[in-house]
């Protein structure tokens, strides 16, 4: 409720009041110290909503500034570019017997499935030759590495997957930075893990 909607409703109370039992002045005035108690409130609501749009925006601008940099995130996606070894970096949350990583075509369809063995709990390093499983070299393309793992009991093991590329792209259109790196992987700019220092200039 606004001002002039709350000077309506104290200006109806008054003339509709009962003659005989008249409201005492305090309750009137109790009413305009909540009303202006309510506004107070509705105007730091407001300035807030102000405050948080502009740190966002500070949020974006400091975002572009990946553009073109070498970055680790959350992800599953690797681009094979038809010669060159692919690499991917996996974290266990345990100890594994059994860790299988298989690599997925933009079709869903599985070319390669690789058995990394056992493995004790932390980082796991994964190199794709680019061969698929009859030993042919693979198309050049973007793929999906999905691992799984499980423990001596055949329990699953949970894993997290980073991939890392070169951001191409920083978009807004869900609200929140989201980055695109040149392997074609994407995410929001929360699953970012780690930046890399530019190569000093000779």
């Amino acid at each position: 409720m606004d001002r002039e909607a709350f000077l309506k409703l104290l200006v109806a109370q008054i003339s509709n009041q009962d003659p005989m039992q008249p409201m005492q002045g305090t309750e009137f005035v109790s009413q305009l110290s909540q009303f202006a108690m309510v506004e107070q409130a509705i105007q730091q609501s407001s300035r807030l909503s102000d405050l948080s749009t502009q740190m966002s925006g500070l949020a974006n601008n400091n975002a572009t500034d990946l553009v073109g940099k070498r970055v680790t995130m959350r992800g599953k996606t690797m681009a094979f570019d038809g010669v060159t070894a692919t690499k991917a970096a996996v974290s266990l949350g345990g100890p594994a017997s059994k860790v299988t990583a298989e690599i997925i075509d933009s079709n869903g369809k599985v070319v390669r499935t690789l058995e990394l063995g056992p493995h004790g709990a932390g980082a796991l390093p994964v190199t794709w030759d680019g061969k698929d499983g009859s030993g042919n070299p693979a198309t050049k393309g973007t793929y999906t590495m999905k691992v799984t793992a499980t423990d001596a009991n055949g329990a699953p093991v949970a894993t997290t997957q980073d991939v890392t590329g070169t951001v191409t792209k920083i978009s807004f259109e869900k609200g929140y930075p989201e980055l695109t790196l040149d392997s074609g992987a994407s995410g929001p700019i929360s699953d970012l893990v780690g930046v890399e220092a530019p190569a000093p200039k000779p």
